[in-house]
């Protein structure tokens, strides 16, 4: 609701992950971020050789959320990193709303938000006692070695922070019971976090945020190495990746509180942010130009593919409460940035002749043109205390979306049949609605109905190449339309003494749901391009319980279970995005002066479900990759002597099960040659040490 509330009196579904958990679990980038959130699971890729964490999937739909930090978009990431653009050692809390959230965040919220908040000042220190802390870790599945510097003062009217953390790592080990082994990688990556807070009367206050990032990373990709028979044969003897990438985000805030007729508190924020990739790939091969009969010719491939993204933007926000009634109301304007130059040179190392016209692509080429994406909006809340054991609530929020695209000669030369690459200009009126009520002091009952609204993006919208090596082109889709859902929720919470429970029904009925599949040939091409399904619903469960059983010892329990169907023209066909029936089991012990504890949990996941829908990849279809269902255990432990030190030690994966996760390997055929680079990882110890001053 944009209102901060209780997590008992929330109408709807979200997972907060405080500052006790971040630390506790020790979670190091999105996919331990999630690990223990039913019905949220992290996608993870392997592209030209690189592993990453792409995205995530929430109730079974991918692609469909939005990634905030302190309440401001996140550049898209296409190469390097992954969705891992945020170093969690900087943040205070995560929240992740399940359901659509539109209303709250505008276009992308189709399935939910990641909402990444940053450590404040007043978290860490008080007025004439400064915090000062330096704190070192290892993780022996990636041989990381990370070391942190936190420092922040308060006094009446200024607060500052400044964090830097420094990380050295290499490839994460995947379990050694694979046949192939990941690739080597020797990495580091830098972070700044800096606030500076002023408050020049009593009821204003200015913010300004600085948050930087930069990473690079070297490596070895053994996976490339290998004989090649199409389209041209070649044999690779050596793959070498280098990647860079930044992130920098520049914030302006301005909070006053000072009361009159429109508003009791207000905030202006004025952001930019930019975000800079670079992935080059160095191959050194022979290429058999003439046949596997003639000499081979000693060949150079250089590849240089970017990503480069930039967000600026504003956004103002009142907050009044009269009499029953608490509103939220405001306005959002940004604008985004968006190129994907790709750079391909092979070099004839006898001749020294270079050519930029390779694989049937002739490069520097771009597959989506630049583009420029400006949304603007209107929204509305409303918390209405009805009574004492009602509330209702009311949103809305009314957006503007447009894509401009600005093609160039670098377009043109992936788009050789020269299609017709177009403007996107939509709108979108979603609403929510919300009901709770307290049956009795320990239940209560919610039900809510929300709207998501996800526009195409630069890539659905306008991608476009051809590769008559390859025998297939990719088509832009002029007609492709905005994907909407509608989710119906109810909920049930009870509280006791020493316990409690939250048990959610959920339905999502999702329009227009955009996928990429083959739409037919022609000339000797198989055609691609993003489409929009008729219409997919998805129907799920997820069930929570804490328990304290004495005053050292809690239990906890999480389960989730989905369906999901794509239905088009009539015919109904499994949704391969749901993940398998999840089951969390933990047990938390604390010593009673709170100097030692000890938190266990147990990851149960089924496999995946029977008869889905083959595969279908360069004109040929195979069979699905399937998973049988597995279970880890996860040993967390703390011991904190004094005041000063904190040491933490983390065992995961404690029988060194062998494992896929069915997020990442869902659109994998079975017969996918580097299908163990997505396994995980096998058992692994973490550690870190605190000092604060």
């Amino acid at each position: 609701s944009r209102i901060p509330t209780i997590a008992s009196e929330v109408i709807g579904s979200v997972t907060s992950i405080d500052t006790e958990q971040l630390q506790v679990q020790m979670i190091d980038g999105l996919e331990q971020l999630v690990r223990y959130v039913p019905a949220v699971s992290a996608h993870k890729e392997s592209q030209y050789g690189r592993s990453l964490t792409e995205d995530v999937h929430i109730r079974g739909i991918h692609g469909g959320a939005i990634f905030l930090i302190d309440g401001i978009r996140i550049s898209d990431s296409y190469v390097g990193y992954g969705r891992d653009t945020v170093d969690t050692d900087l943040l205070k809390k995560v929240e992740i709303l399940k359901g659509p959230s539109s209303v709250e965040y505008g276009s992308d919220g189709l399935a939910g938000t990641i909402a990444y908040f940053t450590k404040e000042p007043s978290d860490l220190a008080s007025s004439d006692n400064p915090y000062t802390s330096v704190s070192a870790g290892y993780d022996n599945a990636n041989n990381q070695e990370k070391f942190n510097f936190l420092s922040a003062y308060v006094s009446d009217d200024f607060e500052m922070l400044i964090q830097l953390v420094e990380r050295n790592l290499e490839e994460t080990e995947i379990h050694s019971n694979f046949s192939l082994r990941a690739n080597p990688l020797e990495a580091n990556q830098q972070s700044l976090l800096a606030k500076i807070l002023f408050s020049p009367t009593e009821n204003t206050k200015a913010t300004l945020v600085a948050d930087m990032q930069e990473w690079e990373g070297q490596w070895t990709i053994n996976s490339d190495e290998r004989f090649i028979y199409f389209p041209s044969p070649r044999s690779i003897s050596s793959s070498i990746g280098d990647d860079e990438g930044t992130r920098e985000r520049f914030t302006l805030r301005f909070d006053n509180s000072k009361k009159n007729p429109l508003y009791d508190q207000a905030s202006l924020v004025i952001y930019s942010q930019e975000t800079e990739q670079s992935q080059i790939t160095i191959q050194n091969q022979v290429s058999f130009y003439n046949g596997m009969r003639a000499a081979p010719t000693p060949t150079m491939r250089v590849r240089d593919f970017d990503f480069n993204q930039s967000i600026d933007g504003f956004s103002l926000e009142a907050y009044k409460a009269v009499g029953m009634h608490q509103m939220v109301y405001g306005v959002n304007l940004d604008s985004t940035e968006t190129e994907r130059p790709r750079m391909l040179t092979e070099i004839n190392l006898i001749t020294g002749i270079p050519t930029n016209n390779v694989d049937g692509e002739t490069y520097p080429n771009k597959t989506f043109p630049d583009s420029e994406t400006d949304r603007s909006a209107l929204f509305f809340n409303d918390r209405i205390n009805i009574s004492d054991n009602q509330v209702l609530n009311l949103g809305f929020r009314y957006e503007r979306y447009q894509l401009d695209p600005k093609p160039d000669q670098l377009l043109k030369n992936a788009n050789i049949l020269n299609y017709q690459v177009s403007n996107k200009k939509d709108s979108d009126f979603s609403i929510k609605f919300g009901y709770l009520f307290d049956i009795k002091d320990d239940l209560t009952a919610y039900t809510q109905y929300a709207e998501g609204f996800k526009a195409p993006n630069y890539e659905n919208s306008n991608i476009v190449f051809t590769n008559y090596l390859l025998y297939y082109t990719v088509v832009p889709n002029p007609n492709l339309e905005s994907e909407t859902s509608k989710s119906f929720e109810f909920g049930l919470r009870g509280y006791g003494d020493s316990s409690n429970w939250d048990l959610t029904f959920y339905r999502n009925e999702v329009k227009g749901f955009i996928h990429y599949e083959i739409i037919g040939f022609s000339q000797g091409l198989g055609i691609y391009q993003y489409q929009n399904a008729e219409n997919v619903e998805i129907d799920g469960l997820e069930f929570s319980y804490n328990k304290e059983l004495s005053d050292n010892l809690s239990l906890k329990t999480a389960l989730a279970m989905a369906n999901g169907k794509e239905i088009e023209e009539g015919e109904e066909v499994p949704m391969i995005e749901i993940d398998p029936k999840e089951l969390i089991l933990g047990l938390n012990w604390t010593s009673s002066n709170e100097k030692f504890g000890l938190q266990a949990l147990y990851s149960l996941s089924g496999k995946s479900k029977d008869n889905l829908e083959p595969v279908c990849l360069n004109n040929s279809c195979s069979p699905r990759f399937s998973t049988g269902g597995y279970g880890t255990v996860d040993i967390f432990s703390f011991y904190n002597p004094n005041d000063f030190i904190e040491m933490r030690l983390a065992i995961e994966n404690l029988t060194d099960k062998k494992y896929h996760r069915w997020a990442s390997v869902a659109q994998l055929p079975e017969d996918d040659a580097e299908l163990d680079l997505y396994g995980q990882s096998g058992r692994s110890l973490t550690a870190s040490f605190k000092y604060k001053f």
